[in-house]
């Protein structure tokens, strides 16, 4: 071989040796990119982080917290919060969790958290002051009667699982009474998941009559002017007005609120005579009637017996207050 051929050997030589060395860095440098590639790609499968769980279980399953996770990959992760309150599981947690169950996340972000709430149903104050109602009527409280218990109206929250409803387990009443002793249970007295022990007092409730607006002393009551309202019979004193008769044509001693039950003592008849009034004397004598102007020397109201002087004879008489500036002598 001349020595020209052996130059043209070499450089061929050379010149693959420099193509098998291109080839071969682009085809890493595009493995490199593709594996890059793959790598940052999330997995169609991964589980999704729930930003809050509404559980209705007294436990908290790992479904709870985690999108996507198979029935037959489920489990228990522990007790849920109480019904109505609230339970956060944090990053760290999480991860725990995910590693422990072979559950396909990663945690980017410390702030990563689920919001565990119990759902809850709340049975009202309403409810059991009803349920008491219902039970002492059945007990024989008759008429229109409230409940007034010992201490703070209780609520009762209960699983949100549950129905919000409550029974009266046990009564204790001896009729003629005004106190009682009960035991309730939510959702019932045959699923008594929540009780309560209670005592209370039984109020009867009458209507008594009020003014619908207020008055002052002199206006004259009428039945339009009068309005009803339930009282507690135990705040109410003895000459508490109870009948709207007795406030008809009578007169507020002095003015008096409306809506407020009235005592006997708030109630006067009006003055149909004042003193110095110029009135009719009315002579009564068997079956024959006579007439004369006289004067009045007192107040008076209908039915009372006041003093006047006949005008024509300047006589003194006694009367009663008949109407309005009339007075009825015998």
């Amino acid at each position: 071989m001349t020595k020209y051929q052996i130059q043209q050997t070499k450089q061929s030589v050379l010149y693959m040796c420099r193509l098998t060395f291109k080839t071969l860095a682009l085809v890493i440098g595009v493995g490199y990119g593709l594996l890059y590639a793959f790598l940052h790609i999330p997995a169609a499968d991964a589980a999704t982080l729930k930003a809050q769980a509404s559980v209705n279980d007294s436990v908290v399953h790992l479904s709870d917290l985690f999108d996507d996770i198979e029935a037959t990959n489920d489990a228990v992760l522990g007790a849920a919060p109480a019904p109505g309150k609230t339970m956060i599981i944090n990053a760290r947690t999480l991860t725990r969790v995910a590693n422990l169950y072979d559950v396909d996340w990663v945690s980017h972000s410390a702030a990563d958290q689920v919001v565990v709430i119990r759902t809850a149903q709340t049975v009202s104050q309403d409810q059991i002051l009803d349920a008491l109602k219902q039970s002492l009527s059945a007990k024989g409280v008759a008429g229109d009667f409230e409940v007034t218990l010992g201490g703070a109206i209780p609520s009762i929250t209960l699983s949100g699982d549950l129905p919000p409803t409550v029974e009266v387990a046990q009564m204790s009443y001896t009729p003629g009474r005004d106190v009682f002793t009960a035991v309730i249970a939510a959702p019932s007295a045959d699923n008594p998941v929540k009780t309560l022990s209670l005592s209370g007092v039984i109020d009867k409730v009458q209507n008594v009559p009020v003014l619908r607006s207020s008055l002052k002393a002199g206006d004259i009551i009428s039945a339009a002017d009068i309005d009803w309202v339930p009282v507690n019979v135990r705040n109410t004193v003895y000459d508490t007005i109870v009948d709207a008769d007795a406030m008809i044509g009578k007169t507020p001693a002095r003015s008096v609120e409306a809506g407020a039950p009235m005592r006997e003592r708030d109630l006067i008849s009006p003055q149909l005579v004042k003193r110095g009034d110029e009135i009719l004397i009315q002579f009564n004598s068997g079956s024959m009637t006579l007439t004369a102007k006289g004067k009045a020397m007192q107040n008076g109201a209908e039915g009372d017996l006041i003093r006047v002087v006949n005008l024509s004879s300047n006589q003194s008489l006694r009367g009663v207050v008949k109407g309005d500036k009339l007075v009825s002598v015998q």
